[in-house]
């Protein structure tokens, strides 16, 4: 019963906040039965290096603009991409042959820079696949910048035993009315950040077509039955340079679940900024600072 209430506060959270890039800016990388959905934004300048981002549950490529535009004004080469069943990438259901998404992360890094290894920047959920990446694919990552990182895989850690097209058949009349409840959306902005301000001013037209796709909510849960929990017996022998930063005020990755992730990765160092759960949108330039001082 836990879980299943913890993966429908994740689905009101994303139709809350799942932030889109437009359809002029889509680029499509084909692999099985998946097209995803990547954005690259070139380094300015000379290139120093390549950040590859993966955004969390309930965010899209949109949501490293800020943050990513920051990583390029430095000399950094920026890749993002939707992972399955968000932004304009392929829905997971019970059609699709299913496959890793760590798997196809790394082949699109590979597509992108053959040969080279990444500095590989995961939030929330985003963090927890970025780690199974650093373990699977050692020679594609350099470094890990894991922002207010969730070690589970997947909103749920899986959800064995319940039927995904069951319960999507059930959520989605229930989590639709949402994208049209404007002030529900603030509120809940307002919550993930633990800050009203920020969210009665958030730039909620942001929050657009993709949750309108069908089956997206459907794909949720079959994600939360495919997604691989976080090998941390393995990330805990990782000899790369891994930065943990986390939110004052994150109630969606609490402090308990960011102790318990640092305490499993004692090659890693942690560090607290302001902010809420979004932390790296809310203010992005901060965030950036410590990671390029990690970085150096």
């Amino acid at each position: 019963m836990k879980k299943a209430l913890a993966l429908l506060l994740a689905l009101a959270l994303m139709a809350a906040f799942a932030l889109t890039a437009s359809a002029s800016e889509k680029t499509t990388f084909r692999i099985g039965d998946y097209d995803i959905h990547y954005r690259v934004i070139p380094a300015k300048g000379r290139q120093i290096g390549r950040v590859f981002f993966l955004h969390g549950m309930v965010s899209s490529t949109v949501y490293w603009e800020e943050l990513a535009g920051l990583f390029s004004e430095a000399g950094y080469l920026c890749a993002m991409m939707d992972f399955p069943g968000f932004g304009y990438s392929t829905r997971e259901s019970r059609d699709v042959t299913p496959k890793p998404r760590e798997e196809i992360a790394a082949a699109l890094m590979e597509k992108l820079a053959p040969g080279k290894k990444w500095i590989v920047a995961g939030h929330s959920m985003g963090g927890g696949v970025a780690l199974n990446i650093a373990v699977q694919y050692p020679n594609k990552v350099s470094a890990l910048l894991l922002y207010a990182a969730a070690a589970g895989g997947g909103p749920t850690g899986g959800m064995p035993g319940l039927d995904p097209e069951l319960m999507g058949n059930l959520a989605a009349p229930l989590l639709r009315p949402l994208l049209y409840m404007d002030p529900v959306v603030h509120l809940l902005a307002a919550a993930a950040n633990a800050d009203l301000y920020y969210g009665l001013r958030y730039d909620i037209a942001k929050i657009t077509g993709p949750l309108k796709l069908p089956g997206t909510v459907k794909s949720i849960f079959y994600m939360s039955q495919r997604a691989a929990p976080v090998d941390l017996e393995a990330a805990a022998k990782l000899k790369i340079p891994i930065l943990l930063l986390w939110a004052e005020n994150d109630y969606i990755v609490t402090a308990d679940a960011g102790a318990a992730l640092t305490a499993a990765l004692p090659n890693a160092q942690s560090q607290t900024m302001r902010g809420g759960h979004m932390f790296t949108e809310q203010f992005p330039r901060e965030a950036f600072e410590r990671s390029m001082a990690f970085l150096r």
